[in-house]
């Protein structure tokens, strides 16, 4: 599974209809994630930053993240957006372990 942050900064029109309907954002979310083979993670929001909100997302893959955010991206909800490749402590101790393996076989250029 994959991991993913989208860091969005809701347009004036979304954050105008959330405030004035109390719209469960966070809820809006997990069911797109869902309905994509994924899973919601964690689902905060920010003061003080160039985003208002930070959505943690784990996926099956690319294809799948970008099915699950391309209907909130084409509906305006977000005025800019930020999604970043996420990887855990256990994918650094899995790669250590193919990077040695590669290492053994790797030449750098000669001088």
């Amino acid at each position: 599974m994959a991991l993913f942050m989208l860091m969005g900064k809701y347009s004036p029109e979304a954050m105008k209809a959330i405030l004035e309907t109390g719209s469960d954002r966070e809820a809006a979310a997990k069911t797109a994630l869902e309905a994509a083979g994924g899973k919601l993670l964690g689902f905060y929001g920010m003061f003080g930053q160039d985003y208002n909100v930070a959505i943690i997302a784990e996926v099956p893959g690319n294809a799948e993240y970008i099915g699950a955010i391309a209907p909130a991206l084409m509906s305006g909800t977000f005025s800019a957006f930020k999604s970043i490749p996420l990887y855990t402590a256990g994918d650094v101790v899995k790669a250590s372990k193919i990077a040695k393996k590669v290492g053994a076989k790797y030449r750098p250029p000669a001088r």
